[in-house]
């Protein structure tokens, strides 16, 4: 399901526009001998818009925010798993994002994080503009990086909202980065704050963990809306990978089905197929700082994660 633009508008009206301009206002400064004032105002933009930054790789990474509203739901679960099953078994070169400030994405995989790194809040509101991979680190899976957990997050929150373009910071941020990947997955906050906002504005495809509850659906639906409205508005190329059903209990069909009914009429195709199930050796696999096949990858949680990544790699066209 294409989350589709929603929000068009006419063209400007000609007549109003004449009647907004203004006459040039020149702003008279006190010039000292020898120095042209006008050449040094275009040095100084020149230095401030021409930082150095990293040449362009060969890539074009997808860029999937992984995001729910209601905890609980195994989003960070998915975002690890999911991260690692490409990056393992699907030769893909992957970026996991912690964009979370409760940083459980360093907790699932604090064994297996190479020191380095640093700080993403300073890329998103430091003074200087940066680029996400210049605060990645390496693990102990090859071809996963990581951003190492942030508790600053919190604080840059609310910073976002004092920057100029703030909905569009991390997307540009991502702009070489992603040249130096395939794929690219952001562990959103559980909430709609900015944050998450840059994460959406800066992705290709939006991934939904939804347990079979009723406070999940109701999740589901209000994240969906909100995704609607940034698609409308700031990305209109962004698309619904799907919704995944996780901590699925094969022990309770009945208190399931109305749930999964509603799941299904609402979503359809987007419904992802593959459905994780409840699995102890997960919730082992987080105690113990690794992803689940590090842990157990012949445990039903590996096997389904691996079935997921299979088909988000169906989803995102990867051959491998």
């Amino acid at each position: 399901m294409e989350v589709k633009n929603i929000d068009s508008r006419n063209g400007a009206d000609q007549a109003g526009l004449t009647s907004l301009a203004r006459p040039r206002v020149r702003f008279e400064t006190e010039q000292r001998p020898g120095v042209d004032m006008k050449n040094l105002f275009r040095q100084g933009l020149k230095r401030i818009t021409a930082t150095e930054r990293r040449a362009r790789g060969p890539r074009e990474a997808k860029v999937i925010s992984v995001a729910s509203l209601k905890g609980g739901v195994g989003k960070t679960t998915t975002s690890v798993n999911l991260a690692s099953a490409l990056a393992r078994f699907h030769q893909q070169r992957v970026l996991l994002i912690d964009l979370d400030p409760q940083g459980h994405v360093g907790t699932s995989l604090r064994t297996q994080i190479q020191p380095g790194g640093g700080k993403l809040s300073q890329v998103l509101v430091g003074d200087e503009p940066g680029d996400v991979m210049d605060v990645a680190t390496d693990t102990s899976v090859a071809s996963l990086r990581v951003t190492p957990s942030d508790p600053a997050l919190n604080e840059a929150e609310n910073l976002l909202s004092t920057k100029i373009g703030k909905e569009l910071i991390l997307r540009d941020a991502l702009e070489i980065t992603r040249t130096y990947y395939d794929v690219i997955v952001i562990d959103c906050p559980p909430n709609l704050g900015n944050l998450t906002l840059n994460a959406l504005v800066a992705s290709d495809y939006l991934l939904v963990p939804c347990d079979l509850s009723p406070l999940a659906l109701r999740g589901v639906d209000s994240l969906l809306g909100h995704a609607q409205q940034v698609g409308a508005r700031l990305n209109p190329g962004l698309d619904l990978l799907g919704v995944v059903i996780t901590r699925h209990d094969t022990r309770t069909p009945s208190m399931n089905e109305a749930v999964l009914t509603t799941l299904e009429s609402s979503y359809g195709e987007s419904l992802i197929p593959t459905r994780i199930g409840i699995s102890t050796s997960l919730s082992r696999a987080q105690h113990m700082g690794t992803e689940i096949f590090e842990h157990d990858e012949k445990s039903r949680g590996a096997i389904h994660y691996r079935e997921l990544a299979a088909e988000v790699a169906r989803r995102l066209g990867v051959i491998n």
